[in-house]
């Protein structure tokens, strides 16, 4: 029998070098205050209008916010910085930044005020290209389920969950996650491709979980100003703030043309 070789153990990795890309952040408590003062003034005021029409929860409360609002809580350098820095990072892990550089536009947000057994079914974001969310309130699920969860199973009370199979996949398949599943935290802000479906469970409890969603586009130029990628960056959904119409390009406040009646 021939003497096996003993020695030192291979170099070993397992990386993912295959699928989307997805950022995690933590934002200040400063900008999450400054969100939960700006989305209660928003829900309290009944000239809100509502953007529930458009979405697919089944949500009671879903109010508009105008890019003025971010503007006028001081958060909005911050997000769009956040926007743009997830782009960045994504396209230098794929190693696409060299010589790049990137644009990147919010063009839409809504604030998402969720209670007791309400819930997003599984969809994705259309007419955009990046898409994240931000957590003001999130209310305390543990143990208070009504059906108790199954041995070894974790509860999906309030969880955000994001399936994802490419083609050939199998569900469950040993070498592949095809969920993420997460319990949202009060400051956590996820930013992800637009196309990637996600679902929001429901919960139970008398409290509040409300979060921020929005919408973005991109642009990527190379070094003679054509674009490698992305798509035109849109005005801001909705065109006009409270009592200042604008150009929503790249969120410059110096773009104003002109205030209106």
């Amino acid at each position: 029998m021939t003497e096996q070789i003993r020695t030192q153990p291979p170099v070993f990795d397992v990386v993912k070098h295959f699928g989307p890309f997805m950022a995690d952040v933590s934002l200040p408590e400063e900008v999450i205050v400054n969100l939960t003062k700006m989305t209660d003034d928003l829900l309290k005021n009944p000239n809100t209008p509502s953007h529930g029409q458009h979405l697919a929860g089944v949500i009671h409360n879903e109010k508009y916010i105008y890019q003025q609002d971010f503007i006028d809580a001081g958060v909005n350098d911050m997000l769009e910085g956040c926007v743009k820095t997830y782009l960045v990072e994504s396209a230098t892990r794929h190693g696409t930044s060299k010589d790049s550089t990137f644009e990147s536009q919010i063009n839409s947000a809504w604030i998402v005020s969720q209670y007791e057994n309400e819930y997003n079914p599984s969809h994705n974001h259309t007419g955009c290209e990046i898409s994240g969310v931000i957590y003001l309130k999130t209310p305390d699920v543990k143990g208070r389920r009504n059906i108790p969860s199954k041995e070894g199973k974790r509860d999906n009370d309030g969880d955000i969950a994001f399936p994802y199979n490419s083609e050939g996949q199998r569900n469950g398949d040993l070498l592949t996650k095809g969920i993420l599943q997460a319990a949202p935290s009060r400051g956590l802000m996820l930013i992800f491709p637009s196309w990637l479906l996600h679902t929001v469970y429901p919960f139970k409890g008398d409290e509040e979980r409300r979060s921020i969603a929005f919408n973005a586009n991109y642009q990527v130029f190379s070094p003679t100003g054509e674009m490698r990628e992305g798509k035109p960056l849109q005005e801001w959904q909705g065109g006009t703030t409270r009592g200042v119409e604008t150009q929503f390009n790249y969120w410059d406040k110096t773009k104003v043309k002109g205030e209106t009646k």
